[in-house]
């Protein structure tokens, strides 16, 4: 009769698991050995191996032990498929976010891959952007504890599952103001830039699709002026254009991706229009 019986060590060897584990269940009477020899040593069934992998299951599912212990003493086929279907459905919700937040790391090293092919520093340039969406509290700050706080809460108006944070999606927009000398931080509203699908309807806006006048510029700061916008506002003057909306001013690399403060890198980004 031994040789068809498996000792705990071999049992837990076959299911990767400790031999404290199945000590543990048979403690709680989850999996009792089907036999004992008379020095003590637990000896388990091909009938148990079956039962054990099936408690696996249960458990990498996230049911609990007190759970399982319900499904074998309660058994029947109605309450199984019920309990069962209630934990797939789990299990399809958490694989879901687990897909969005692959999605999300493969963007993020996307990237930063093209932080290493930025255009040249105060070099003006245009680019067409689609209609892209933004959240926002549509409130000024003009002060960096309120801009950080804004951010903050902001945050908490995407649905997903890391920091947007270290990432090109964090700015501000303003008007004119935004272009015109001064020494002082210029009112402007904080916002994210996201997937509509992401966020809070309540604060999303819509940013219109256009050409945008654009520049990238080192050691700046959100909601402040730098003197290297007169070379924007020189080219928007040759081109004959206006300036037709919100004037949008984004972090391309800041202190949550470099130490360096040389390192930190803005984009302005002025909507325009012949």
């Amino acid at each position: 009769m031994v040789r068809y019986l498996l000792s705990i060590s071999e049992l837990a060897k076959l299911k990767n698991i400790t031999s404290e584990t199945l000590r543990h269940y048979d403690r709680i009477d989850l999996l009792k050995p089907d036999y004992v020899t008379k020095s003590g040593r637990r000896m388990y069934s091909i009938r148990q191996y079956e039962k054990l992998g099936t408690i696996l299951e249960l458990r990498a599912i996230g049911m609990s032990l007190h759970e399982i212990q319900e499904y074998f003493n309660n058994r029947n086929l109605k309450k199984s498929i019920s309990m069962l279907r209630r934990y797939q459905q789990e299990f399809e919700k958490k694989l879901q976010e687990q897909i969005q937040l692959n999605e999300i790391l493969i963007e993020k090293m996307k990237f930063l891959e093209s932080l290493s092919e930025l255009p040249e520093m105060e070099t003006v340039f245009e680019t067409y952007f689609p209609e892209r969406y933004m959240v926002t509290l549509g409130e000024e700050s003009g002060d960096r504890e309120k801009h950080a706080m804004a951010f903050t809460m902001l945050e908490n108006y995407v649905r997903e599952k890391i920091p947007i944070l270290a990432s090109d999606r964090v700015g501000v927009f303003s008007d004119e103001r935004l272009l015109e000398p001064n020494d002082q931080l210029i009112s402007a509203v904080p916002m994210l830039l996201v997937s509509p699908k992401n966020a809070d309807e309540a604060y999303l806006k819509k940013i219109t699709e256009g050409n945008y006048v654009c520049m990238l510029y080192k050691n700046g700061t959100l909601e402040k002026y730098d003197s290297s916008f007169e070379k924007v506002k020189d080219y928007i003057r040759e081109k004959g254009y206006r300036i037709c909306g919100n004037i949008l001013q984004i972090y391309k690399i800041d202190v949550t991706l470099s130490s360096d403060r040389e390192e930190t890198v803005l984009e302005i980004q002025v909507p325009v229009k012949k």
